[in-house]
């Protein structure tokens, strides 16, 4: 559907920034952007698609700060769909190998799909990546699965500057580098300006990390290790490591729903029985089955069996980070078990709520936190004039309640409407493909 000029009459706006509700307004959009905000447009109804909001809520389309684009060509739809416009993809890759595809995963050029959704070529949400992943010379992943094992300075060099040369957005960096290539990575990448983003590495102290001005933490890892739990910290150094990032204005996405998910077997069953399951592939619902029984022979290695006691203690570390003023962020870590594109958001939002966020707070997380969080503020993040129209309508007001987000009544993407209708045909023909 091509971009138009759009009114949208008689529609509540959500003000993100200050979790208000600016009432009765009317949204003209034309070229994509949102050129006037106020009663009526008068001049523009003659040319224009006229939507009377009917008394229903516009906010920002939802961030997702923490996503993998794997090998389900209908992904970057369900996000879309959901009312998700941007999501940051976490482990970029520029070209097909094999191994991949032995594999089973991981087979986009997603520099490209960033480019065919920029142009309108292919629907979706703005697509922000690293490149291939940067770990240390005995990575945790196989090497044939599109990363760097680094040996030395003169790599990390080489490597950055290649990443920064093709157009990549940010650098990610995981769990087995050595402290000197921690250090080695955040030097150079600050020569670029570009920002580093990952796991807090397991040889490196968590408050060194952030005084290194780490861009974005993900997981809580540093602050807890599912893996290693002598390594977790106390609540006074949880305390202590929260006001820290918060003075060096690191964001740290949580990713609560991927540690629920990972970390609790039993509740497998229920997982299975979830409405976004219709829209995995048997291979894929086949992959999940063999991921999450593998995940948790480590968690219960390591003896972190009480499922319970593990999500309290992550709820704490968010409530400690929030106490600090900590700017965190909405992540999803799709490509973990029974994690699916555009649906677990709305959990993860669930599981935000259970730390003691307000609706509120969790909804800056997802719009403009995020927004802030990429550098572009100025075009998304928030329903303003000027910026682009990234946005969701929703039936009731989700200051008071949330799960209203999670059956919107529409979507605008850069000026293109997407009905509830719409979305819902979509939605079913990508559930078919799933079926068979």
């Amino acid at each position: 559907m091509r971009a138009s000029t759009i009114i949208i009459k008689n529609i509540n706006i959500l003000d993100v920034v200050n979790g208000k509700i600016i009432p009765n307004q009317a949204i003209l959009i034309s070229d994509g952007i949102i050129q006037e905000i106020g009663n009526s447009f008068y001049h523009a109804e003659d040319t224009a698609t006229i939507l009377d909001g009917n008394g229903k809520y516009a906010m920002p389309g939802i961030i997702n700060m923490h996503v993998h684009l794997g090998d389900n060509r209908d992904d970057l739809l369900l996000y879309l769909l959901n009312g998700v416009t941007t999501i940051r993809n976490m482990w970029g890759y520029g070209n097909f190998r094999i191994g991949h595809y032995l594999f089973g995963t991981r087979v986009f050029n997603h520099l490209k799909l960033k480019e065919q959704v920029e142009k309108g070529r292919l629907a979706g949400p703005d697509i922000y990546s690293s490149g291939p992943l940067l770990d240390g010379k005995k990575p945790f992943f196989p090497k044939f699965m599109y990363l760097h094992a680094l040996k030395d300075k003169a790599q990390v060099e080489k490597v950055i500057a290649s990443q920064v040369q093709k157009g990549y957005d940010f650098i990610k960096i995981y769990s087995k580098l050595s402290k000197q290539n921690f250090d080695d990575i955040i030097n150079t990448a600050k020569q670029y300006d570009i920002p580093v983003a990952g796991h807090v590495p397991d040889a490196v102290e968590l408050n060194y990390a952030i005084t290194s001005r780490m861009h974005t933490m993900e997981h809580l890892y540093g602050f807890v290790s599912p893996y290693a739990p002598e390594k977790n910290l106390s609540d006074e150094m949880i305390k202590k490591a929260a006001a820290l990032a918060a003075e060096n204005h690191v964001w740290i996405c949580p990713t609560l729903i991927a540690n629920e998910r990972l970390a609790n077997i039993n509740k497998q069953s229920e997982y299975e029985n979830e409405e976004q399951m219709d829209y995995i592939s048997r291979k894929n619902k086949k992959a999940m089955r063999f991921l999450i029984k593998e995940s948790y022979k480590v968690f219960e290695k390591a003896g972190n069996t009480d499922q319970e006691a593990y999500m309290d203690h992550l709820f704490f570390i968010v409530d400690q980070l929030r106490e600090a003023g900590v700017k965190m962020l909405l992540g999803t870590d799709k490509a973990v078990p029974y994690v699916v594109a555009g649906f677990s958001e709305y959990k993860e939002m669930q599981l935000l709520s259970q730390t003691g966020l307000s609706n509120a707070e969790i909804i800056r997380i997802a719009t403009i936190n995020a927004a802030k969080c990429l550098g572009i503020d100025a075009n998304v993040g928030t329903v303003e004039t000027g910026k682009k129209a990234n946005l969701i309508l929703i039936d009731k007001n989700p200051l008071e309640n949330l799960q209203t987000l999670s059956r919107h009544a529409g979507v605008i993407k850069s000026g293109v409407y997407y009905s509830r209708e719409a979305c819902d045909g979509m939605l079913l023909k990508i559930k078919r493909r799933a079926a068979h």
